[in-house]
This record gives structure tokens, sequence and C-alpha cells, in this order.
């Protein structure tokens, strides 16, 4: 009786995997940007490392200001 239920378990978990994998085969966005997406983006994380620098700390804010400048010039050179 074991063998039944985990074939059945087996069946609807290989089943959810190919319907998860085929839906993320056309579910993907583009991975073309502008420069001005590059640039909004730039300009809604700078707003939240000011955020964090008001609540954080100085230290806060220059951890997340260098990460914003790293995807920018992230963004510029692979998806700009």
């Amino acid at each position: 009786m074991k063998k039944i239920h985990t074939n059945k378990r087996n069946r609807i978990l290989i089943g959810t995997l190919v319907l998860v994998l085929l839906m993320g085969g056309f579910a993907t966005p583009s991975l073309h940007a502008s420069l001005a997406d590059c640039e909004k983006a730039l300009a809604r994380c700078g707003a939240d490392a000011v955020i964090a620098g008001l609540t954080g700390g100085p230290l806060a804010f220059a951890l997340w200001s260098s990460g914003c400048l790293m995807g920018y010039d992230f963004c510029m050179r692979y998806y700009g």
C-alpha cells in the first residue's frame, strides 16, 4: 500500500515541477533596459539609501549607496 501512495506523490511532484518550469519559461521578463530605466532604479535606490542613513546612521548610508552605485554600474554594463 505504501508504494501506491509514493507513486501518486511522485507523479504530483513531477507534474508540479514541469508546470513551474513551463510557466517560468513563458513568464521571463525582458532583460533589456534603457538608460532611463537604470537612472530610475538608481534614484529609487538612492531614496532608500537616504532612509537607511536617517535610521541607521552614516555607515548604513555608505553601505546602501555603494550597493546602489554597483547596481547602476551593472545595469549600464549589461542591460543598458
